[in-house]
């Protein structure tokens, strides 16, 4: 079978409905101090009303923070088997505590994990879509 891969500058409503069909964890990489790229799993939102920005959270301090701080560079990857989107972007990140821990509170029960995340002083990151690639 033969693959195929398109390029956007936003999530487009195809890309949208499959990266919403089904609880995804999409791998997040960040640069490092070093230039190496970190990867971690996170939680995901999209925003309702914008096709550029995908909502992320975090706690305060922890080496995502750290890096976007510092980097605000930011790719994520969503497979499914063969078939994958990558965003990439640059994020923005927002220290009002209270918004974050109620973003967080919100992602966890759609997650189906209602108050299963690391307490704390929580950091919302928005990140602001470059490319999207989509391969199937």
């Amino acid at each position: 079978m033969a693959s195929s891969m398109s390029t956007e500058t936003t999530i487009t409503p195809e890309i949208r409905a499959w990266l919403m069909q089904e609880l995804r964890f999409p791998v997040m990489a960040t640069i490092g101090k070093s230039g190496m790229p970190s990867l971690s799993v996170i939680w995901f939102d999209l925003d309702p009303d914008r096709d550029d920005v995908v909502l992320l959270n975090t706690l305060a301090g922890r080496v995502k923070d750290r890096h976007l701080r510092r980097d605000p560079r930011i790719s994520l990857c969503f497979e499914d088997g063969n078939d994958y989107v990558t965003i990439e972007g640059r994020a923005e990140l927002s220290d009002d505590r209270e918004q974050a821990l109620a973003n967080i509170s919100a992602r966890s029960r759609r997650y189906g994990q209602e108050g299963a995340f690391a307490m704390g002083d929580r950091v919302d990151i928005t990140v602001h879509v470059e490319r999207v690639i989509r391969h199937r």
